[in-house]
């Protein structure tokens, strides 16, 4: 059977040596309080920088990639992308007719940026428009302006973006810078 202990579990001396511990962390400069704000800040700076180095690193390897998809091009108005892909303006095919045999089709576009710089320059996309793409007939003598700089970046699914905006478009939309 268990015998209730007839001393307490906390003598006199014992109570002052806890107090004087408990006084000594709470009191600055002391050794034992310089080694728990020591501990603390470790705790909380370590893992700071830990995860600043990790995703500036994933931020410098993932930011460029190459366009795998040339059959079209998505030509955007402004900087803005939703959560499933939609962008104001336009997705741009060049397509070859039938001719003889032929079936036709898509055509590769090798150059993403000037086939988008068409479109502004005959102001078939204006960013104050919702949609991005003007309804109206557009002008065909290229003598709108064309937004500088533009961006290539390039989407989830390969295709080139071109973008009004500097290099780090890319980045705040989501999406990776093309690789040159």
């Amino acid at each position: 059977m268990n015998s209730t202990p007839t001393e307490p579990h906390f003598t006199a001396n014992r109570s002052a040596a806890i107090r004087a511990l408990l006084v000594n962390i709470a009191e600055p400069g002391t050794p034992e309080n310089l080694r728990l704000r020591r501990a603390r800040r470790v705790r909380i700076v370590v893992p700071a920088v830990i995860a600043t180095l990790v995703l500036t690193a994933g931020a410098v390897v993932a930011v460029q990639a190459q366009v795998t998809r040339t059959d079209h091009i998505n030509c955007f108005a402004r900087a803005e992308l939703n959560m499933w892909g939609e962008f104001p303006g336009a997705r741009v095919t060049s397509l070859e007719g039938t001719i003889g045999d032929s079936e036709g089709g898509p055509v590769s576009i090798n150059d993403a940026l000037a086939a988008c710089s068409d479109l502004w320059a005959q102001h078939a996309l204006d960013a104050s428009i919702e949609s991005g793409v003007r309804s109206d007939p557009v002008d065909r003598t290229f003598s709108y302006p064309v937004p500088d700089p533009l961006t290539v970046c390039v989407m989830s699914d390969g295709m080139a973006a071109v973008i009004p905006g500097a290099s780090d478009v890319c980045g705040r939309l989501g999406l990776a810078e093309r690789a040159k």
